[in-house]
């Protein structure tokens, strides 16, 4: 697999992407998943590399020269990773991809931080497990459903990591919001929470928990896009 387009993205795929609820739908349809993340835990674990993997799925629609960047903010005076469409800037990295049908790689979404850039850079250096989780990703044909991401982050210091995490979406700010669970909107419909993110947690700067699914996105059947 070529590196190609490692850091580009493509508003046209993206803007393609299905809803959350379809996404979701699709993957527990789909055979071998637990096998696959067991594989991909083993690897990330024996190497201690900051990897993981993402539901692939659309948040909001994006225009051509614009793109999805994460950034760590204060929202109703709790600590969220906010993404939201914007122009990209030299002070941005990726932290997720798309896996395209021609072996090559686009961006799914960006972040600013500091150790979502540091560990670009080590990919950069030495690809070798990441090229394995891409590969791995193909062999078990989980390519449309599934994203391999950055689960590093240093704004984890702001948050309780054991508390979880819960994804919604702000339709007045037009932004994907993550929180801590215990600052989360309460939902009673267990069926309206939707696991979006599966990582090995390597140290305490990174997604993970002990069930290795450590975000989770409430969706509501109302909305037209993906909740958070």
């Amino acid at each position: 697999m070529m590196l190609t387009n490692f850091t580009k993205f493509n508003s046209t795929k993206y803007n393609s992407l299905p809803e959350v609820n379809v996404a979701s739908r699709i993957l527990q349809q789909h055979p071998n998943f637990a096998e696959l993340l067991g594989k991909i835990y083993f690897l990330t674990k024996a190497h201690s590399i900051e990897l993981g993997v993402q539901l692939i799925y659309r948040h909001m629609q994006v225009d051509e020269v614009k793109v999805m960047i994460e950034k760590f903010q204060f929202h109703q005076n709790a600590s969220a990773f906010i993404t939201s469409v914007s122009f990209p800037t030299d002070q941005v990295y990726p932290a997720s991809w798309l896996l395209e049908d021609d072996g090559k790689l686009t961006v799914f979404e960006y972040s600013i931080d500091i150790l979502v850039k540091r560990t670009f850079e080590k990919l950069i250096k030495n690809p070798s497990i990441f090229v394995e989780i891409c590969d791995l990703i193909r062999d078990y044909h989980f390519e449309n459903l599934l994203a391999p991401c950055i689960t590093a982050r240093d704004s984890l210091k702001h948050f309780e990591k054991e508390n979880g995490f819960m994804e919604t979406t702000d339709f007045k700010s037009n932004a994907s919001i993550v929180k801590n669970m215990k600052n989360s909107q309460i939902v009673d419909d267990k069926n309206a929470i939707i696991n979006t993110m599966w990582a090995y947690s390597v140290s305490d700067n990174c997604f993970g928990d002990d069930n290795h699914c450590p975000l989770h996105c409430r969706h509501c059947l109302h909305c037209d896009s993906r909740i958070h």
